[in-house]
């Protein structure tokens, strides 16, 4: 085995980030008025122990720990091997890149533990997919091109079952494979109206075939991706339109409701462009 695979097998994180407990912090549901709790100790075969409880309460349902790096430069790497010990539910490896007009967005990966029982896991940054407040958002560039200013790495329960629950940590390393291949960081492409005219032009057909649930996923994810990515290209008024459209949308009473919640914002932008 390569010495440099040999050492990221053995947990030893190569890429400059020494698992210390002092480096987590712990983000729940709290922060948007849920209940969850949880904390992150040091644990006494090494690593890191994240523990707590899920709550559904209150519309909550998610607690998480990220590790701050150090080091946040992986672009010499494309993938994660980690070692865990789990209860048998299901986590997400999350990363957050520090570019600052990426701030609201995460990325993250599935991955299944198995109770009592330790197992080792590794996951390619180009499997990862890019969120924002649970929504997610494929118009974000991939992550292997946020990779040389990453924030933090962690892991996020979010499995709707409410209850305790605890992950042992052993060991979380970035890795590169035998056929590595550096991506370069690319340019956001598409300007608000041509992603909002994509989403229409998807979105109109399903909802006219009875698919409103499925036409409005479609105008919610470019509305938050226009919010999250572009919205330096709005002015305050039309801002707030696609802000309002969303709690609309929350709120809505049907999927036709929601749907054309969202269509009326969109359309009010699309003739502010002509």
């Amino acid at each position: 085995m390569p010495v440099l695979s040999l050492l990221m097998w053995m947990g030893l994180n190569v890429s400059g980030n020494v698992m210390q407990v002092q480096d987590w912090i712990v983000v729940n549901d709290t922060v948007m008025g849920g209940v969850s709790t949880s904390k992150v100790s040091a644990h006494k075969g090494g690593g890191v122990f994240f523990e707590g409880e899920l709550s559904l309460e209150n519309n909550g349902g998610f607690t998480s720990a990220r590790q701050v790096l150090k080091k946040g430069d992986w672009s010499e790497f494309d993938g994660l091997r980690f070692e865990v010990q789990g209860d048998g539910r299901q986590y997400l490896l999350t990363i957050r890149p520090k570019n600052r007009r990426l701030r609201r967005i995460y990325y993250r990966s599935t991955f299944q533990t198995s109770a009592g029982k330790r197992t080792t896991h590794a996951i390619a940054f180009k499997d990862f997919e890019a969120y924002a407040f649970g929504t997610r958002v494929p118009q974000a560039p991939p992550l292997q091109s946020q990779l040389d200013t990453l924030g933090t790495v962690g892991v996020m329960l979010a499995d709707k079952k409410p209850g305790a629950f605890s992950l042992h940590i052993a060991s979380l390393s970035a890795t590169r494979s035998a056929d590595f291949e550096k991506v370069e960081t690319p340019r956001l492409s598409g300007s608000v109206t041509d992603v909002f005219s994509a989403a229409i032009e998807r979105g109109v057909p399903l909802f006219n075939a009875g698919e409103a649930d499925r036409c409005a996923d479609i105008y919610q994810t470019a509305i938050v991706s226009t919010l999250l990515l572009a919205g330096e290209d709005l002015t305050d008024a039309q801002y707030t339109l696609l802000v309002d459209a969303l709690r609309a949308g929350r709120s809505a009473s049907s999927q036709s409701e929601r749907a054309w919640a969202y269509r009326i914002a969109m359309d009010a932008i699309l003739k502010d462009a002509q």
